[in-house]
């Protein structure tokens, strides 16, 4: 129907200029009631441009493909576009999203009639509102997946439509978020033989079909308390709390510093860093003589604060962990831009210590350091794969890039020998994951308990990898605010239950 009315207009068009420059008393006489030469030129020159602009659109620009894709669709998810210009700021083309899949095909973002209009619909609604993002045109302007297709669709010129294939899996994605019970957290899931993220779930969420209500998006927006908007996953980072204590192993082990055991240091439940600094406490146990492996079962302050504090030494102990990423902004594998401003930059992983004090703490995890989970994770894979960190990817069948982050295999070996540890009778997390013991997986994994921070929060980590069938996958579970609770039996169940849910889709069978 467009394609008609254009050429009709066309028509009547040529038909006009035809008259004014070939007919002898024609079109030009006729307007002879109208004086001045300058305004019969100026109508044949605006006449010229219009036939020059229709001709483009009827014959260059429209086809049968373009008129589709501007027509009303019938079905959620067609690649259509009507009154959504990705481009409507810049120029009238109408250029259509892509549609978003999971890595198994279930549409994570399309189209869908609304009001007469078509609008941007997310089926998966608050369970991948942080990843996929929302994108409302000049209303809102977008964030996530869909902002990286804009910069996806600017680049290409091509004025097509780009379907995206994610390495999420929506059913992992959704049991972590059903995991997290409405706990403020997150959950994150890497394959680290790849880097492909299966799941990166963020409580609280928000439903990215709501953002055009205004009433709505004002909520969202100035909630600083719940803050709904931010994806504790991929831009949010909190205080390890022991769960940093691996890192610290690592350090040692990779600068050969030497070890309290070697020392004759040995833990009387308190750590005096000297210089009125304030002791560092073991909460009331006493381990006394300890080698690595047994504080790290134990998870003992008094260890791994003079070891990192008093062996390593603070600067020590902050480039190590630089040199694993801290303090630079770790990329995605992307094709999609997501590492462009605004669309889905990974949050930074911060070392840095105002003074003496916060610096004493830094073997402990607390006031010097915080880390990003999906920071975390990647770390976590590079131990479990033998030293090789790879940059985390969202879509399928990106070929890997690894970082030029160094760790020694022999280092990664032992350090993934100490994971083993806080599993044991005696240690911090024990008897959690026998069932899946039982299953043939093995789970290495480290407990983090901070004390409260600053902003109010007191977070709990449990990170960790399992292994089954030669595969390896990483689990990172962040809790915001444990309130009184320990890492012990609050997160690592949580990585149970993301494992057997793993297993369960056959991950570990692949």
């Amino acid at each position: 129907m467009v394609t008609i009315l254009t050429y009709t207009t066309l028509f009547l068009s040529l038909l006009f200029l035809a008259g004014a420059f070939m007919s002898r008393g024609g079109v030009i006489e006729s307007l002879g009631i109208l004086r001045g030469r300058g305004f019969r030129v100026s109508l044949i020159v605006v006449a010229g441009f219009l036939f020059i602009g229709l001709f483009w659109r009827g014959t260059l620009y429209m086809n049968d493909e373009r008129e589709e894709w501007i027509t009303r669709g019938r079905d959620a998810g067609d690649t259509i576009s009507l009154g959504f210009n990705t481009k409507a700021r810049f120029r009238s083309l109408s250029q259509p999203l892509g549609r978003v899949f999971d890595r198994n095909g279930l549409l994570l973002a399309g189209y869908i009639v609304h009001e007469g209009h078509l609008r941007r619909y997310y089926p998966a609604e608050k369970a991948t509102a942080h990843l996929v993002g929302y994108w409302t045109g000049p209303i809102r302007d977008g964030v996530g997946v869909e902002k990286g297709l804009i910069y996806l669709n600017d680049s290409l010129r091509d004025n097509r439509s780009h379907d995206v294939y994610l390495s999420l899996d929506l059913r992992v994605q959704q049991e972590a978020i059903r995991a997290l019970n409405n706990r403020n957290g997150a959950i994150v899931v890497l394959d680290p033989s790849t880097g492909q993220v299966l799941a990166a779930a963020s409580l609280p969420s928000f439903d990215p079909n709501k953002v055009w209500e205004s009433n709505v998006w004002r909520d969202y927006a100035t909630d600083k308390s719940s803050r709904p908007l931010i994806s504790r996953a991929v831009k949010d980072n909190f205080s390890p709390g022991s769960s940093i204590k691996p890192l610290v192993a690592a350090a040692a082990l990779s600068l050969y510093a030497k070890l309290p055991e070697e020392g004759g240091i040995l833990c009387t439940g308190e750590f005096d860093p000297g210089s009125d600094i304030p002791i560092i406490s073991d909460h009331g146990a006493i381990h006394g003589r300890l080698d690595l492996s047994e504080a790290m079962r134990v998870s003992c302050n008094t260890y791994f604060s003079w070891l990192a504090y008093t062996s390593l030494g603070y600067q020590r102990m902050k480039e190590f962990l630089e040199s694993l990423g801290a303090n630079s902004r770790l990329n995605w594998n992307t094709g999609i831009f997501l590492n462009e401003y605004g669309a889905l930059r990974i949050g930074l992983s911060n070392v840095e210590a105002p003074d003496k004090i916060a610096q004493s703490r830094i073997g402990i995890g607390q006031a010097s350091v915080k880390f990003n989970p999906l920071h975390a994770a990647v770390i976590y894979g590079g131990i479990a794969e033998g030293g090789v960190f790879l940059s985390p990817t969202l879509e399928l069948e990106r070929s890997t890039d690894t970082l030029a982050w160094f760790l020694g295999a022999e280092v990664t070996d032992e350090v993934a020998d100490l994971l083993l540890e806080p599993l044991k009778p005696g240690g911090t997390s024990p008897r959690i994951f026998d069932g899946l013991k039982r299953k043939g997986m093995v789970v290495y994994g480290k407990t983090g308990t901070a004390d409260r921070e600053p902003d109010g929060r007191s977070p709990s980590w449990f990170s960790s990898f399992a292994e089954k069938n030669d595969k390896r996958y990483v689990v990172i579970v962040v809790l915001g605010n444990r309130r009184g609770g320990y890492a012990g039996s609050l997160n690592a169940p949580l990585a149970r239950q993301m494992y057997e849910v793993l297993d369960r889709y056959g991950y570990f069978s692949q």
